[in-house]
């Protein structure tokens, strides 16, 4: 039993968070080690669940016995009761449970309380009717720990804001200026047409016009190419023709237009100097490819349409003479682990239907957030260093959200961050160009659930004037084109600003076929492999549970995929 000596002082807040952060260090070591060791297992474990799990079943016996952890003793510290006996059971959990619970749950306030109260008590101390104090025999050990252990703290918050600071300045470098002009600033709405307005009386001009001007795709494409250092093209993701019409492309912007560089999202810039080594390669390495492509963000990508650019281009290097020179592919995302933003809610998607314990992943927003933030500067940025500044001509392949130029985004209501697009034009101008591959535009309701308005109807006016072509492929400008006055107030796209007009949103149009006739692309037979599943068994599981069948490995989501994505 613990003897409580009499008039010890009470432990203040340092040496209380001092103590705290051991024990913290000491839980999260174990529980690392346990699930690298349930993961080698194939068996899933959710971190922060765990933690604080065994959070508890640490500090709960040790208070309620000993009166102290291991940071506690460590520190000088040590935990009883008012009436200077062992905490007990009892109090004990209800301190460590119920007690530290209410102290974090409204920003730590709990904790942050002994600051202030006289008695040098957290809220789960007046819950729980204890009182923490300093043993005087262990001053000096108590006083290397606080510094020690505050030390390392610093070092890793030091470390933090580092990191921050590095993306914070990546962004002001890539930001447009506070007073950037807008083409559509001044402009009279009531100067643009709704598409809704329009009737099939209308399609006669839109058709002749783009019999006269519009061009096969490829061949705009090339012109565009030889014209702007850089093209931007932005897609729907996950459909086959674009991609096919893409891969058919590089070589071709090779040969006639210089084109030797090739810029995707869906890559990582930190596997760059790997995607260097595979399209350069004597023989194509298709297990690197499979690493390279598993490494995409979203862990979830296995499209093949994507992976072939590899090979594409691979092929395309091996035919080059030598001395000449070859293209290259590079990867613009940064490494964000969009599982867990999904898991957590903030990302509506399939994945977004997960146990409730995963919502405590909210607990990586400090080290999620700040890459989100500058994910469209860091994609600017790549194309900046590897294309603009090197002189190379390069094509980029993006979601089309990320490729306006003339838009700070689709929705622009004011204000918010750019996207990659506009940031790149505001600072190198004509030097880009972007192309829209036919898509179809989605609702207001997509991101307002509440909107009760029309359905948006610009992709079937567009299919209508396409039909009238006998839906022949074409590629057109924008700008010039009696289309850019056009606009569809149902579309999110256009629904945050009136003044938004089609060709502020696209600069360039390419229509390959109708959305009905799009096909989805291909999965990768073993595209997410076993060690990834376990990472995110709740994520794929949730894909499983919306596509109605139940998912136990990573063959069975495999499955899943193949089936929906034939």
């Amino acid at each position: 039993m613990t003897t409580v000596p009499e008039k010890r002082p009470s432990a203040g807040f340092w040496h209380r968070l001092a103590a705290l952060w051991i024990d913290a260090v000491v839980i999260y070591l174990a529980v690392t080690a346990l699930i690298v060791v349930f993961r080698h297992l194939g068996i899933y474990m959710p971190f922060e669940l765990t933690f604080i799990v065994a959070a508890m079943a640490y500090s709960v016996p040790l208070v309620s016995w000993k009166g102290r952890t291991l940071g506690k003793a460590l520190c000088g510290v040590f935990v009883y009761t008012a009436a200077e006996k062992p905490v007990g059971l009892i109090r004990g959990l209800a301190r460590e449970t119920a007690g530290k619970f209410l102290s974090g749950a409204m920003m730590f306030a709990g904790f942050l309380w002994v600051v202030f109260s006289r008695s040098k008590k957290g809220w789960h101390d007046y819950l729980a009717g204890t009182v923490v104090v300093r043993d005087p025999a262990a001053e000096a050990r108590g006083r290397i720990a606080l510094l020690v252990s505050l030390a390392i703290a610093l070092g890793l918050v030091g470390l933090y804001g580092c990191e921050v600071a590095k993306l914070y300045r990546l962004y002001r470098h890539m930001a447009p200026p506070p007073n950037y002009a807008l083409p559509f600033a001044s402009r009279d709405p009531s100067g643009l047409t709704e598409v809704s307005f329009l009737s099939e009386n209308d399609d006669a001009r839109f058709v002749e016009w783009l019999n006269r001007a519009g061009q096969d795709p490829l061949e705009y494409a090339v012109a565009k190419a030889k014209a702007h250092q850089v093209v931007i093209f932005g897609e729907l993701h996950e459909q086959r023709q674009p991609l096919r019409f893409l891969n058919a492309l590089i070589p071709v912007l090779y040969q006639r237009a210089g084109v030797t560089c090739v810029g995707m999202e869906v890559c990582l810039a930190q596997d760059n100097a790997r995607l260097e080594r595979l399209v350069t390669a004597p023989k194509f390495d298709r297990d690197l490819a499979m690493e390279i492509a598993r490494h995409q963000p979203w862990g979830l990508w296995g499209f093949r349409d994507y992976w072939d650019v590899f090979e594409t281009v691979w092929r395309l290097n091996q035919a080059i003479p030598p001395g000449q020179p070859k293209v290259k592919v590079i990867g613009l995302d940064l490494p964000i682990d969009l599982p867990s933003l999904a898991m957590i809610g903030i990302e509506r998607n399939a994945g977004s239907n997960c146990p409730a314990w995963e919502k405590l992943r909210v607990l990586r927003l400090p080290w999620l957030f700040p890459r989100v933030a500058v994910r469209d500067a860091f994609m600017a940025r790549q194309v900046e260093e590897q294309m603009i500044e090197t002189g190379r001509r390069g094509i980029v392949w993006v979601g089309s959200t990320h490729s306006c130029i003339h838009c700070p985004r689709p929705g622009y209501s004011g204000g918010g961050e750019a996207r990659m697009g506009f940031m790149l034009h505001q600072k190198h101008g004509e030097k880009l160009f972007q192309i829209v591959l036919h898509q179809s535009f989605f609702s207001v309701k997509l991101v307002n659930p509440a909107y009760s308005g029309p359905a948006p109807v610009l992709t079937d006016f567009l299919e209508r004037i396409m039909r009238r072509r006998a839906h022949a492929p074409v590629g057109f400008d924008v700008e010039s084109s009696p289309f850019a006055r056009l606009r569809d107030s149902a579309c999110w796209d256009y629904h945050g600003d009136r003044r938004l007009s089609f060709a502020d949103l696209a600069t360039g149009y390419i229509y390959l076929v109708d959305v009905a006739g799009l096909k989805k692309c291909e999965w990768m037979p073993g595209y997410i492999s076993q060690e990834m599943f376990v990472a995110n068994k709740p994520f794929y599981q949730s894909f499983g549970r919306a596509f109605g069948a139940s998912v136990e490995s990573a063959r069975d989501i495999n499955e899943v995929f193949a089936r929906a994505y034939k």
